[in-house]
């Protein structure tokens, strides 16, 4: 059984950008085998991401956008993002470059297999698969299953959505404004939104997204798109030159950092999902880098990628009140950029933000449910502001 000093199991982009970080601090250990089941070349991703400092692949982004909107019934909004800086990686860039990166390196290789389980045996690592078997000191997986998650969970719900990359033959965009949410659209007791990523005038991705338990049937999305697109946005003439389509799971459950000593769990798998708004690819390049240091360092690469019980809790309420009660969050989210401006919101998302600028976000929002609802934790109605300071004082011990 040949053995390798680590083995990258799944290959999207927290496997990938974990290889990339590896080979940027000098493959600590030695060889690394690749394994996935596909070949990673179909653009089934579009990862969008906001920042105030350069990240890690800024310089492969499609789409750079310093300008955002949000639009709410009687409420249209354009933001100027001053320090931050708005951007979009096409999956494909991504996969492309990062291979392209790691092809000239000898520590590489690459395994298009299936994966069956994972082992530890003599304080090493194994991985089963359909070509066979292979031993590592540290395997990193992002291999998730879905409904273990969600019965493990108190509370799942999924961010679902499809989206039409449509050219027009008239100008029909601004292509330095990026719309994040459009929520003038029939909600349904569901938070539902139009994401528009405007490429030129006449070209952009328009995208129907849902936060619900259960997904539509396909033709759902397609009629709600063609009816945005037509009645909203005035298009009539217009083409499809691309689809991409998602489900990602937002949910309270803990994802564990490893299984034993030397499985270690990375992505979604790990953690990485920001539970109340499901971003991921900045939250995946920070836990990468920090697993890359810690091999580096010659430590365990054993390193928490789930939010903070601070956040927790925010993310909890948040998730609740969109199980029990979806619409609201057409007026959250509209107050919470509306009252506080996107940097103060991103730096909260980004959990970047102290106590003080946190209670100060949440107190602008008078009829938001952290001050008057009540949420189920732990198997009980507890009051948020009751739980909140319990929350806090665990930190401080």
């Amino acid at each position: 059984m040949k053995k390798y000093a680590h083995i990258i199991a799944g290959c999207g982009a927290a496997g990938l950008s974990l290889a990339y970080h590896l080979s940027n601090v000098g493959f600590p250990g030695g060889s690394i085998l690749m394994i996935d089941r596909d070949d990673k070349e179909v653009n089934d991703h579009t990862w969008g991401y906001w920042s105030r400092g350069p990240q890690p692949f800024d310089s492969i982004a499609k789409l750079t956008y310093k300008k955002i909107a949000l639009n709410a019934p009687g409420k249209q909004i354009v933001f100027d993002l001053n320090r931050y800086t708005y951007r979009v990686i096409e999956s494909t860039s991504l996969y492309a470059f990062i291979k392209n990166h790691l092809a000239q390196f000898k520590e590489v290789e690459w395994l298009k297999a299936d994966i069956k389980q994972f082992r530890e045996e003599d304080n090493e690592g194994i991985v089963d698969t359909s070509e066979g078997s292979f031993k590592a000191d540290y395997i990193f997986s992002s291999l998730y299953n879905e409904k273990e998650i969600k019965e493990r969970s108190r509370m799942y719900i999924k961010q679902h959505f499809k989206g039409w990359t449509i050219e027009t033959t008239t100008d029909a965009f601004n292509p330095e404004v990026a719309t994040l949410f459009d929520f003038t659209i029939p909600q349904e007791n569901q938070l539902r939104f139009i994401y528009i990523l405007p490429e030129s005038p006449t070209k952009a991705l328009v995208e129907f997204t849902i936060f619900s338990e259960n997904l539509l049937e396909e033709k759902g999305y397609e009629i709600m798109l063609k009816e945005y697109i037509e009645k909203t946005l005035k298009i009539s003439s217009y083409k499809i030159t691309a689809e991409e389509w998602g489900v990602i799971p937002m949910t309270d459950h803990y994802f564990a950092t490893r299984k034993g000593d030397r499985i270690i769990n990375i992505g979604i798998a790990g953690g990485t999902i920001k539970a109340s708004s499901g971003y991921t690819f900045k939250r995946i390049q920070r836990h990468t880098m920090q697993l890359a240091q810690l091999l580096k360092d010659q430590w365990p690469p054993y390193i928490d990628a789930n939010s903070g019980p601070r956040f927790r809790f925010y993310d909890q309420i948040l998730l609740n009140i969109m199980m029990r009660n979806g619409g609201a969050g057409v007026k959250i989210f509209s107050e919470l950029f509306a009252k506080n401006g996107p940097e103060k919101v991103f730096k909260f998302l980004d959990e970047d933000t102290m106590l003080n600028e946190e209670l100060k976000i949440i107190s602008s929002l008078p009829s938001f449910p952290f001050l008057r609802s009540m949420v189920t934790l732990a198997g009980k109605e507890v009051n948020p502001i009751s739980m909140m300071k319990t929350v806090i004082k665990k930190e401080g011990q």
